[in-house]
């Protein structure tokens, strides 16, 4: 069944000594997750990797060029490491370590996951490799939690943990952003004037049926409080034109919030068919604010 839903997009970024099978995993769990918990809250979760996603281009440094293409966008990430830290960028450390910095620093959610499975003692460059790992892990440690696993059921079990809170967390960010009020007036409301005929058929004493229209302009205050010092001018109105209302010298006063304000609009043979019409008011929170509108006949 179709339902609506957000797309997120999740980095996975590792080392080339990640086995693909936790790559397997990952993707294989975002699915899951989808399927069983996304669609419940409207959340979509779209992994990401440079295998995949990334295209040949020139120009810059290839990981600048990878965190303009893929990491940059990315609303969440995971980072893997096994053994090895990966080749320094002339920015980080690493790729891996990069990309984990460029996030970080945008606001985004990261989680870090150390493959501890049981494996071969290392030696040699490989050992010295291990080491500079942990010398970074340590070194991340102290901003971030850093958690390891030993098998496919805590792997899937620490990115579950990470997609529900982390998703949680974007979802209740987005919530906030539609609850806040909008900043400064909303230009949707106004004061906004418009044209309106009535019509009125007598009979006189010879059975005669005569129709009389009267017109009106009408300010309507949309707005969500009064509108006060409510005054208006029809703008560039033709020489000798009559269109023209009658109402009193001075500011027309206040307009309750969704009520009206009408006022005798004298019209004749030769009259303009639309007019702008340009409104000032005072909103409730003390803005002087302005409405203009065609006003057709």
């Amino acid at each position: 069944m179709a339902y609506p839903t957000l797309a997120l997009h999740l980095l996975i970024s590792a080392p080339g000594d990640v086995p693909l099978a936790d790559m397997s995993i990952i993707r294989k769990t975002i699915s899951q997750w989808n399927l069983n918990l996304g669609r419940h809250v409207g959340l979509t979760v779209l992994p990401v990797s440079w295998t995949e996603h990334a295209v040949a281009e020139f120009g810059e440094r290839p990981q600048e060029i990878l965190n303009d293409q893929i990491v940059e966008g990315a609303d969440l990430a995971v980072a893997l490491f096994q053994d090895r830290l990966g080749t320094p960028t002339g920015e980080a450390e690493s790729g891996t370590a990069e990309e984990i910095k460029v996030l970080v620093e945008a606001g985004k959610s990261v989680a870090v996951l150390v493959n501890s499975a049981p494996r071969p003692p290392l030696s040699g460059a490989a050992l010295d490799e291990r080491q500079r790992l942990n010398a970074y892990l340590d070194e991340l440690r102290k901003s971030a939690l850093v958690f390891e696993y030993g098998n496919d059921g805590a792997l899937i079990g620490h990115l579950n943990n990470f997609l529900s809170r982390a998703t949680a967390q974007f979802q209740k960010s987005v919530e906030s952003l539609k609850e806040a009020p909008p900043e400064g007036p909303d230009p949707s409301e106004g004061v906004w004037p418009r044209a309106e005929v009535r019509e009125s058929v007598k009979t006189d004493s010879k059975g005669r049926v005569n129709t009389k229209r009267n017109w009106s302009l009408v300010l309507h205050n949309t707005s969500r409080g009064s509108a006060a010092d409510v005054d208006f001018e029809f703008v560039d109105l033709p020489e000798n034109a009559l269109f023209r209302v009658h109402r009193e010298d001075g500011p027309l006063g206040t307009i309750p919030p969704g009520q009206e304000a009408r006022f005798p609009l004298l019209l004749a043979a030769g009259s303009p068919d639309a007019v702008d019409c340009v409104v000032t008011w005072t909103d409730a929170s003390g803005n002087a604010r302005e409405t203009r509108a065609t006003v057709r006949t």
